[in-house]
């Protein structure tokens, strides 16, 4: 671990480090390249996701404020608010959010296990995942938390852009990551020329290419977005990059001419499964026994399979793909899978 992560204050949700398995069957129906997958999904969180490493730094901020509730923003079906959620419970912390109106809002994959956590949640009428980073979302929140402590709680509000502490530790913990990730690629002798993943917010591939390039790896992180276009994504991604380099003393930079962001396979918004999406997690699914979900993973694997059918790749390449996790949310989409 690194000396400037080690020194924070973490507690332990996940089961790290995750697994990293080879995709030998879907590499042969793709007639190459070598993909690996990066197991997020299986981090033992709740139903698992990139999220819990994020959690372990946050929350722990939260608790060394004295935080005995926590409230967060997001997408109606969110996989960071599932998991917080989870986390929050364990750590005997009230579960309060204010939620964007998503393409599903029936209890039904990460509403219904909110329903099971007993999770507060409001929904409001708004529809665009980028008013979950907006004025009225977060005087919302603002209102929540005047309700908790008049009720005696310490609320502990997480938001999802820099300056906040929570995005900025959300972020280093994929510093933290990368460590973990080139660990494993020299322990099994892995070569491996790019990192896919999915590209939301931003934070994840933000610590993933900060702690990168930090550690000298050789390869290139891609990511594939799922709502911002490309300039957008890269000026996120490099927001966070700044300020946890900042945050960590690393005195490292990532430039945007370092970042590779394809906003090709978006379809037509956040939450809204193209056909391609739908396919590469059946495909998935049916040569590896692996699940993705519609919003981010299912997205991003469409892409790099795509990229893959155009030659973007090399079949002599080596990619390892992050599975995100998100699992829960098949279930509120399986009108769109079934179909």
């Amino acid at each position: 671990m690194l000396p400037a992560v080690e020194k924070l204050p973490r507690i332990r949700l996940g089961l790290y480090p995750t697994p990293l398995t080879e995709a030998r069957h879907l590499s042969s129906i793709l007639g190459g390249p070598r993909i690996f997958i990066k197991r997020e999904d299986l981090s033992g969180l709740a139903l698992g996701g990139n999220k819990c490493r994020k959690l372990e730094f946050i929350l722990a901020e939260a608790k060394k404020r004295g935080a005995n509730a926590a409230i967060s923003t997001a997408s109606s079906q969110s996989n960071f608010c599932l998991q917080l959620a989870a986390a929050a419970r364990r750590l005997g912390m009230k579960p309060s959010f204010v939620l964007i109106k998503g393409v599903h809002i029936e209890t039904q994959g990460n509403l219904l296990l909110h329903n099971i956590l007993d999770s507060d949640v409001e929904i409001l009428e708004l529809t665009d995942i980028r008013d979950a980073f907006g004025d009225i979302v977060s005087e919302k929140m603002e209102r929540v938390a005047d309700d908790l402590r008049a009720r005696g709680y310490n609320p502990f509000i997480m938001r999802h852009t820099i300056p906040d502490i929570s995005a900025i530790l959300g972020a280093v913990a994929w510093v933290d990551a990368a460590d973990e990730l080139i660990t494993q690629l020299k322990e099994q002798n892995i070569d491996a020329q790019y990192v896919v993943l999915a590209n939301g917010g931003g934070g994840t591939q933000a610590g993933l290419a900060l702690g990168s390039k930090y550690l000298g790896a050789s390869y290139e992180v891609m990511g594939i977005s799922v709502f911002n276009h490309t300039d957008a994504a890269v000026a996120a991604v490099i927001k966070n990059t700044d300020a946890v380099s900042d945050f960590l003393g690393l005195g490292v930079r990532v430039v945007p001419d370092e970042l590779e962001i394809n906003d090709s396979y978006i379809g037509e918004g956040y939450g809204i499964p193209t056909k391609e999406c739908i396919d590469a997690i059946k495909l998935v699914a049916q040569t590896e026994g692996i699940f993705l979900d519609p919003v981010y993973t299912g997205k991003a694997m469409a892409g790099l399979i795509d990229l893959v059918k155009r030659g973007r790749f090399k079949s002599t390449d080596t990619i390892v793909f992050i599975h995100t996790g998100g699992i829960p949310a098949l279930f509120a989409y399986h009108q769109e899978i079934a179909r």
